[in-house]
């Protein structure tokens, strides 16, 4: 194949390397091999590995302050809640016989006790008492006080060292989704040489393939040990997309990711001894590596955005979603420049693993904003109307202005539960009658 394409553009620019190139290609000649104290490395290696090394930082960092603001906003919650089970309790307890008070108070049918005389000498307030006296209508009638709020359900936090876990399992993840994907893209070979299948000299790894299988096996661990997955997913995005668009760059240093044959003012060519990673580095060709960095680029900041001023900063399923799906459709685009022969139609088989990857994140995107919206309608058909403060914090990575909402009590509340009206009014003329009865029955002789 590509000795057609040398054929193809020979007339146009002549023999490699004979003759200079187009005076609109961009040359690139240099060593891309490092010499550092005796020991060879490419640089396009050092470079990945310092990126690498770098966005587990970073994704270090997000964790460890996302943490500290997010123990910042669930100690501001515990101070404006009750500590204890107790307290809740009690608070639901006085405010029920606060308003069984108040009913009695105001039934005509219920009997009044007698009016006792104060004792000689000053009232006696109680201390804790602000209103009035103890069994004074200002008292009584008094606003009952605020129905207390129920415990937040905190998610587990996040650890440094399970992010340690994580990424091992991440990385060992996309190393095997990689070569699968490279395998099942060329398997006519591989089927006739099944032992190259584990030779990691011989063809290389699909980064579509090995990011699903990552992300897949990262979740995974996440989950197994009792990490929030769902934060770890907001913490993520950044340094991951930072890791996608750094490491294709760094293939410039290595001549891998050429595209098609170009001649245009971006084309670029590699000269010199190498070795480079592209068949026919000479020929000038479409940089594709970097179009695809920056293209992942412009999803990064799509997600800063959205995490600082969009409405959808507080759902990091959303933000993921987003950044991986324009990722994927940056990487769709792109692969119409690229070397790769056709799989299904004009599709080679990376456009194919992209395509699935759009269409998963965007069915997880519908989804993660579908069920805000369930929660939104539930909570707002359970909820009666008038003011009903809620404890609110700041989470830092589900966005500035996150809230930590108080769910329901899981218990009824005491006020709420129905009781009879009829009980209270028949027992209390029930006593009446029977105390007037013993008042005016005649005695029986067996007084003492």
């Amino acid at each position: 194949m590509t000795g057609g394409l040398v054929a193809a553009l020979g007339a146009g620019v002549g023999a490699w390397p004979g003759t200079p190139p187009p005076p609109a290609v961009v040359i690139l000649d240099f060593d891309p091999i490092a010499r550092i104290a005796g020991f060879e490395v490419r640089w396009q290696i050092l470079a990945i590995a310092g990126v690498v090394l770098g966005t587990i930082l970073l994704a270090a960092a997000f964790a460890f302050v996302a943490q500290r603001r997010r123990d910042a906003a669930v100690a501001r919650a515990d101070r404006a809640r009750p500590e204890t089970v107790n307290e809740v309790m009690r608070a639901a307890f006085g405010e029920a016989t606060e308003a069984g008070q108040r009913e009695a108070v105001a039934s005509p049918d219920v009997a009044q006790p007698e009016a006792v005389a104060p004792p000689a000498g000053p009232p006696v307030v109680p201390p804790d008492d602000v209103e009035g006296p103890a069994g004074t209508p200002e008292a009584i009638d008094a606003p009952p006080p605020a129905r207390a709020e129920p415990f937040a359900r905190i998610e587990p936090r996040l650890r440094l060292d399970d992010l340690l876990f994580i990424v091992i399992a991440g990385v060992a993840g996309a190393v095997v989704g990689g070569r699968l994907g490279y395998v099942l893209l060329h398997l006519d070979y591989y089927r006739a040489d099944q032992a190259a299948i584990l030779d990691p000299s011989q063809g290389s790894l699909t980064l579509a393939g090995g990011l699903a299988v990552g992300v897949l096996t990262a979740l995974l661990v996440a989950t197994i040990l009792g990490s929030p997955a769902r934060r770890w997913l907001g913490v993520a995005i950044v340094p991951l997309l930072l890791a996608l668009g750094l490491g294709k760059l760094s293939m410039v240093l290595g001549g891998e990711g050429q595209g098609l044959p170009s001649v245009g003012e971006w084309a670029t060519a590699y000269l010199g001894p190498g070795p480079w990673g592209s068949l026919a580095p000479q020929l000038p060709s479409e940089p594709s590596q970097v179009y695809e960095a920056v293209t992942t680029a412009g999803a990064l900041i799509v997600v800063l955005l959205v995490a600082v001023v969009g409405p959808l900063r507080r759902r990091p399923v959303v933000l993921f979603s987003v950044g991986i799906g324009l990722w994927a459709i940056g990487r769709f685009v792109v692969a119409y420049g690229w070397r790769d022969p056709a799989l299904v139609g004009s599709l080679n088989g990376d456009q194919v693993v992209t395509l699935v990857i759009a269409s998963v994140c965007g069915l997880a995107l519908v989804g993660s904003i579908a069920a805000k919206v369930r929660e939104r309608r539930r909570r707002g058909g359970s909820v009666e109307p008038g003011p009903a403060p809620s404890v609110v914090a700041v989470a830092a990575d589900e966005g500035p202005e996150d809230e930590i909402e108080i769910p329901p009590p899981d218990w009824p509340h005491p006020v709420d539960i129905p009781v009879a009206p009829s009980s209270a009014a028949e027992s209390a003329p029930a006593s009446a009658s029977a105390s007037t009865e013993d008042v005016s029955a005649p005695s029986t002789g067996r007084d003492t």
